[in-house]
């Protein structure tokens, strides 16, 4: 896809991971895990994560079949959606997958869930994560199809003092914000990214990555991004 042999970078990156010194607790899969929306390219997925021997927790994006994925990748070590806990963090998956449109939406109901989970959980720190962007990039085309009535996510977001990070998919590039005290994350594709502040559909020329997350006890996050070099993905 426009370019990189997709199947060839995710395998790159897994190599990365199990080849270097750090060791993953768990794997955020922020969406358009596939492109065909097809059983076998979620059926290729597991079969390439599992070695990795962590959970895999898996949020539908735009080019996902929500229905297939969950059926797929419903399964320990996978999980689609919901919520996680490591240690006095919870995690929140949220389905932002909305049919015929590339841009996302959240359910009312499941809004109204995270609300109402975040209360109950006030004593953990929480880290919400989803596919669509709830922040502009300030591409043009981009912003076009981001999260709709992204305010009513951020207003909850903002109102619990106990949510840390947002993070997201989509963009296809690695992004870093800070607003009233909760990081603001973009990671970028394990293919190709696009590029940063453009108003019309563009590729940069990074190579595939992935981004690291540490979080701590004290509700602190550490955070970089991890580039693969061309020798090892083309």
């Amino acid at each position: 896809m426009r370019g990189v042999n997709t199947r060839k970078s995710l395998k790159a990156v897994i190599k990365r991971i199990t080849d270097g010194v750090r060791t993953p607790d768990g794997v955020l899969a922020t969406g358009d895990l596939v492109q065909d929306e097809t059983r076998g390219g979620y059926l290729r997925f597991v079969k390439m994560l599992k070695p990795l021997d962590v959970p895999v927790y898996c949020i539908p994006g735009n080019h996902d079949e929500p229905v297939v994925m969950q059926e797929v990748l419903g399964k320990p070590p996978f999980q689609f959606c919901g919520t996680a806990d490591f240690g006095n963090w919870r995690i929140y998956m949220m389905n932002s997958h909305a049919y015929n449109d590339d841009g996302g939406q959240l359910r009312p109901e499941d809004l109204e869930a995270l609300d109402q989970d975040l209360d109950i959980h006030s004593d953990k720190f929480a880290m919400v994560c989803l596919h669509h962007h709830p922040i502009d990039m300030g591409s043009r085309w981009l912003d076009g199809v981001g999260l709709r009535k992204s305010r009513e996510l951020l207003e909850i977001v903002f109102r619990h003092q106990n949510v840390k990070a947002v993070v997201w998919g989509h963009v296809h590039q690695a992004s870093d914000h800070t607003r009233d005290g909760v990081r603001l994350l973009s990671t970028p594709s394990t293919c190709s990214q696009f590029l940063p502040l453009s108003d019309d559909f563009a590729l940069d020329t990074r190579p595939p990555g992935y981004r690291w997350l540490d979080l701590y006890d004290d509700g602190s996050i550490d955070t970089d991004v991890v580039w693969l070099e061309p020798a090892e993905y083309i």
